[in-house]
């Protein structure tokens, strides 16, 4: 069972590639949805891929995470109960990427409780369900220092690359604008609280000669979306260098990442070190071998080699600059193969290996 905070659809991180790598490898693998706000009380499931299975529930009672723990702990047993008696399954191993729902990990019964950590959450949902997980996984060694204070088993594992991104195969290019222009690819959500605008704004408007392709959503998704930063979008629209693409599927999106000649990350990772310490998408873009210009990530810090980062957001401009007139160097042939080495060694398929070696050495059986 899959605890995600993301629902299923076409964009994919790294809850539903896990999901999609453990189904290939012939687990049966439940999917559980956030729980839908609307409608009547329901539980129903969809099979989507073999061995895949999501699991869609509108729950009886909002704003359960105000009650004291000891109640939270009724209405998860309870939720977990009918979604048990729906599925017809008994559950081995219950997997939450979200601490603020079922934080009483023991409800579905399991006879192992991972609660793995890819991003920052709120402490107070945090400390829950690390008191109930009998091992923590970590994207970071920024959240990792988080559960410092529990005795509970936890390491650190690097975010995965799903295996399509190995396989340039798809060719996707009508969507280019100029294919005589520089293009840079920028992959994300342009509602996200952490976008450093007015930095990503500058950068723009001093290169008029470069394309920027933003994918990814702007508007509806299956990732939650606040409506952060309206009118930077806005202003998006109507800038001649910029291309809108929205939101790619996640199987798809190698074949529109393998036309750009390079990559912008621009967050505010100079201010928010922690929350930006791993981003997902950086292997995706390592699988192109082509250079990546970003804020600073302190999971990258000692892969110069790799990655340009910036350290202050103040300087991001003239690093960008500096990468876009020397890209025959950025992108040569030693610089691209070390690029593709690192993302290689990144596979969900691998990181789920190391997973269960951890688990084979400490006693705790991954079946």
């Amino acid at each position: 069972m899959i605890i995600s905070p993301e629902r299923w659809g076409k964009i994919k991180v790294s809850k539903h590639h896990y999901a999609l790598t453990l189904a290939k490898r012939g687990n049966v693998v439940y999917y559980l949805n956030p729980p839908s706000i609307s409608g009547p009380f329901s539980i129903n499931v969809k099979n989507v891929r073999q061995n895949l299975k999501i699991i869609n529930y509108r729950t009886f009672l909002r704003g359960s995470n105000r009650f004291p723990m000891v109640i939270r702990r009724y209405i998860h047993g309870y939720l977990a109960n009918k979604i048990i008696k729906t599925i017809d399954k008994s559950i081995d191993i219950t997997w939450s990427f979200d601490p603020s729902s079922f934080q009483y990990l023991d409800a579905f019964g399991a006879k192992l409780n991972i609660y793995h950590a890819v991003d920052v959450h709120k402490s107070r949902f945090e400390k829950a369900i690390v008191k109930y997980a009998d091992i923590i996984f970590a994207t970071s060694e920024k959240i990792l220092e988080r559960y410092n204070k529990t005795d509970k088993l936890k390491f650190k594992i690097n975010h995965g690359l799903a295996e399509n991104f190995l396989s340039f195969d798809k060719n996707i290019d009508g969507f280019i604008k100029n294919k005589n222009r520089l293009k840079v690819g920028y992959v994300g959500n342009l509602h996200y609280k952490y976008l450093d605008e007015n930095t990503l704004k500058d950068i723009i408007t001093r290169n008029p000669l470069v394309d920027f392709y933003f994918i990814g959503p702007y508007e509806e998704s299956n990732i939650k979306i606040r409506k952060n930063n309206e009118n930077f979008v806005e202003f998006l629209k109507i800038l001649p260098n910029v291309i809108l693409i929205g939101v790619v599927a996640s199987e798809d999106l190698n074949g529109y990442l393998k036309h750009f000649d390079t990559f912008l990350m621009c967050y505010s990772g100079d201010k928010n070190i922690s929350e930006m310490a791993n981003p997902h998408k950086i292997l995706e873009f390592l699988s192109t071998g082509k250079v990546i210009v970003s804020h600073y990530i302190d999971e990258y810090k000692n892969y110069t080699d790799i990655i340009c980062m910036s350290k202050n957001n103040n300087n991001l401009g003239k690093l960008f600059k500096k990468v876009v007139s020397n890209l025959d160097y950025y992108n040569n042939d030693i610089k691209k193969y070390n690029r593709l080495k690192f993302a290689k060694k990144n596979t969900y398929k691998r990181q789920l290996n190391k997973i269960e070696k951890i688990m084979t050495s400490i006693g705790l059986k991954f079946e």
